[in-house]
């Protein structure tokens, strides 16, 4: 690509500029327009005049960064972005999609680093660059081939910099800049600098010294006031140059800057809807439609019921249609629309076939449609029926803010919903959305969670949902019949030893049998008598032979019960239902950390273990003969999210190098090398890692092996000696939840601590959940986005379909001569998903069937 150009532009900074830059301005509907407007004058503007081959806009990324982590006050003083610029983020990067220019996001860093990464990989490459920023801070990269474009007042002005005119204004190379920003600070951004150094002597002693270092190294030669200053905060001084270094080593796959396929009938839609007919006109010659810009205008067929909203309180995310669909029948195959009806504005349609929803709704082409339930109504209607981009879902709201809610349905939670006529339906599903939308708007990044990964994985959902998992009901009939006689047997066999038969599934009777019959030691009481629950069987095998033999036996009839009435069954039962096809629910919107549930049957809950687990496996298959599954599982995700979160760096260097984390950890905790650890010590380090991760206490890990407390004590001493970033996390994250009320993952997923069910007996319940769910949590957003870019790239109407989530791994089905491709592609989205501080790392396999996946 050597001699193309490259247009690198700071979304925020820009959006920023354009919002105080311009009066306010409103569409139609009254949602706020000065900041659209304003960005794209100045990038239409830009991209005239320099006429870039390729281009990349980059926004920052919700959550944390690697700064905050080392700095915990970086950027706390910072005033919260005003609702109405926070609304027309979405709106200007579903823009920018629409004309098929490239969005970049990245967690862990700011827009900045990826600015400076990317343009450091292209002047590498002989890619002549140029970066529309008004920041400082990525001034620090210019060099041969690299510019920076600073907008002036207003936005016609703008200024270019480049290394010699940068040379000639400070005094100083640009490499330098990182130096200078750490002598000035920047009270924006929270980075103290040295206390009473300005521009000027910032300036002058760069040109004298070249750098911070040098300035240290000939600190003798200050005069003593300013000698003194800096002698103070030396320790501040480079602690503010490391927060302003800008990550450039990277290399960046330039690729993604290519432009992409624009949809211009929706960017004009879009353009229409909002009353942006000027951009519409320039950012599309020739193309945009000429005349007034107005609302859809559909005949009337009734009035919908008094709504007192202003345009201003309809702008908070309750603008644009509402969708009411009445559905019957059964979840997901089964379903019928049977009425519905559509109110835009005071305009209310009305209809009873999908035939009429689908006129209406291509018709009502711009704008937002809100729907009770989205799910259901994509599982009826057909995931095509509306693009998720336009969706808002009172559902997923609700969930959202309130996560560990039992119910998020309309017809439960408002008030006279369902009693309400079509119109005020409407009118009361608008206004309670409003309301969860102003919220949803509080918390930093919560608002793009939910449009960018939470409404785009419904469909991808439906999909999997609509194709489903293959069941081999002969298999299951032979594996039926097989654990029904083997349950017969250990019946028999126990009756022998009793004198007599007894119900192995009443406790009263199981009881008696092993504490009066044959005289067994007897544990824990409960009300009913003497308790038979696993722990005790446990403990009855452990003591041996003979008194071993009837508790092992009623291990294994309960083991095999549950395999019985818990998967053969309810698998069969689900086949039976779908011709041979099982089509299990999954579930976006029930767990309090994010993860996806299922039911009906429950496909992520398969037994693991065991000749009995895998020959339940090997009945599940794929869809279409000839097929195969391709599977790919995150590597120890969770600790890796950990190692990000913590910042500890023993443990990120340990996943950076790809080193085993188990045996790490077993080397640091026992004092042995690497490469002496044994399979057993692997086994307690692994135990340890999960086990605190989860909250577990030095009583839990030493019943878990079978050790003192004493001795439990003093491993996880030693784990937090060895890694003191573990102990401060597990510490500080549970403090800052107490004080924000929440817990909350990288990608702005909240749980709110007041709504978590816990036990009063279990003092530590919630400070389990508080640590625990932004790792889980981050975990599971990582997990649902792998979903959503899968499914871009690979769409339902083709060969290669996902069939399964279980937590950290994805299950898709394709045909098996294209398996190489799709497993490389399924490592790749999954690893390429978000980019934490370690990489994420992927296992995957394929084979004919579940149990070899």
């Amino acid at each position: 690509m050597e001699g193309k150009k490259l247009l690198l532009i700071d979304g925020h900074g820009l959006v920023f500029r354009a919002f105080y830059a311009l009066p306010e301005l409103t569409g139609p509907d009254g949602t706020p327009t000065n900041a659209v407007v304003g960005f794209f004058n100045m990038f239409q503007k830009v991209r005239e005049e320099w006429q870039p081959d390729m281009c990349g806009v980059v926004f920052d990324a919700p959550g944390p960064t690697f700064r905050h982590e080392a700095y915990a006050e970086y950027k706390a003083k910072r005033k919260p972005t005003p609702p109405d610029l926070k609304t027309q983020v979405p709106i200007i990067t579903e823009l920018l999609e629409l004309l098929g220019i490239p969005v970049v996001m990245r967690p862990g860093v700011e827009a900045d680093d990826v600015l400076a990464s990317v343009a450091c990989t292209a002047a590498g490459e002989k890619i002549e660059t140029m970066i529309l920023s008004s920041d400082k801070d990525i001034l620090q990269v210019l060099g041969p081939g690299l510019s920076v474009l600073r907008p002036g007042k207003g936005i016609t002005s703008f200024k270019m910099m480049d290394e010699k005119s940068f040379l000639e204004e400070f005094g100083f190379p640009p490499s330098a800049m990182t130096d200078y920003l750490a002598l000035l600070g920047d009270s924006a951004d929270n980075v103290p600098g040295v206390p009473g150094v300005g521009e000027k002597t910032a300036k002058k002693l760069l040109a004298d010294f070249g750098s911070l270092q040098g300035i240290y190294e000939n600190i003798e030669t200050l005069k003593p006031g300013l000698r003194k200053k800096f002698e103070e905060n030396r320790e501040q001084a480079f602690r503010s140059r490391e927060l302003t270094v800008l990550l450039c080593e990277t290399e960046e796959d330039l690729k993604v800057f290519r432009p992409g396929e624009p949809k211009l009938d929706q960017f004009l839609e879009k353009c229409r809807f909002l009353g942006l007919q000027k951009i519409a006109e320039k950012m599309t010659p020739g193309k945009a439609p000429q005349g007034k810009t107005t609302l859809s205008n559909w005949e009337k067929n009734g009035r919908a019921g008094g709504s007192s909203r202003s345009a201003a309180e309809n702008s908070a995310g309750t603008s644009g249609a509402v969708f009411l669909p009445l559905i019957g029948g059964k979840y997901p195959l089964s379903l019928e629309l049977r009425e519905f009806i559509l109110a835009d504005g005071e305009t209310v349609h009305s209809g009873s076939s999908p035939e009429e929803a689908a006129a209406l709704l291509k018709r009502h082409r711009s704008g937002p449609v809100l729907l009770p339930d989205y799910k259901t109504a994509a599982a009826c209607l057909g995931t095509g029926f509306l693009p998720p981009e336009r969706v808002k879902d009172f559902k997923t709201a609700h969930y959202l803010l309130h996560p560990d809610g039992k119910v998020h349905d309309a017809e439960a939670l408002i008030p006279d919903f369902s009693a309400a006529d079509p119109g005020d339906r409407a009118s009361l599903l608008r206004e309670e959305y409003g309301l969860l939308s102003r919220h949803i708007g509080e918390y930093e990044g919560l608002e793009l969670l939910m449009s960018e990964t939470d409404i785009r994985l419904i469909p991808v959902l439906v999909d999997m949902e609509k194709h489903g998992i293959g069941c081999s009901i002969s298999a299951f009939g032979e594996l039926e019949e097989d654990l029904s006689s083997r349950l017969a047997e250990i019946e028999e066999e126990i009756a022998g030893r009793a004198g007599e038969k007894i119900n192995l599934n009443s406790p009263k009777q199981v009881a008696w049998l092993l504490f009066e019959k044959l005289d067994l030691p007897a544990g824990k009481k409960t009300k009913t008598g003497y308790s038979t629950d696993i722990s005790v069987l446990e403990g009855l095998s452990a003591l041996g032979k003979p008194f071993d033999e009837v508790p092992n036996l009623l291990i294994e009839f309960r083991e095999l019960s549950k395999m019985l009435s818990g998967f053969v069954q309810p698998l069969v039962k689900s086949a039976q239902g779908g011709e041979g096809t099982i089509h299990g629910i999954f579930e976006p919107a029930v767990t309090g950390t994010g993860r996806l549930s299922s039911r009906d049957p429950n496909l992520q809950n398969l037994p693991s273990y065991g000749e009995w687990s895998r020959r339940i496996k090997e009945g599940l298959l794929p869809c279409k003969k000839g097929n195969v599954f391709v599977a790919a599982d995150y590597s120890q995700i969770e600790l890796r999210v950990l190692a990000h979160l913590c910042g500890d760096s023993r443990l990120r260097d340990a996943f950076s190098a790809g080193r085993d984390i188990h045996t790490e950890t077993a080397s640091w905790v026992f004092g042995v090398q690497a490469g002496l650890v044994t399979s057993e010590l692997r086994r307690v380090a692994k135990m340890i890692n999960f086990g605190l991760l989860y909250g577990m206490s030095s009583f839990g890990l030493a019943q878990r092996l079978g050790i003192g407390r004493q001795e439990a004590s003093d491993i996880i001493r030693k784990y937090f000696e060895a890694l003191p970033g573990v102990r401060e996390y597990l510490e500080e994250s549970y403090e800052d939840a107490k004080k924000r009320g929440y817990a909350k993952t990288l990608s702005g997923r909240i749980r709110p601590l007041d709504e978590v069910s816990v036990s009063p007996r279990d003092r530590d319940a919630l400070r389990r959940v508080a640590v625990n769910t932004p790792i889980q949590g981050t975990a599971a957003d990582i997990a649902r986005k792998a979903m959503v870019d899968f499914a871009k790239e690979f769409p339902s109407s083709g060969d290669v379909r996902l069939v399964l989530q279980v937590h950290d791994s994805l299950v898709c089905e394709c045909p098996g001569a294209a398996a190489g491709d799709v497993e490389q592609a399924l490592g790749r989205i999954m690893e390429k998903t978000v980019s934490l501080s370690v990489p994420l790392k992927v296992e995957s396999k394929r084979g004919k069937n579940l149990s070899e996946v």
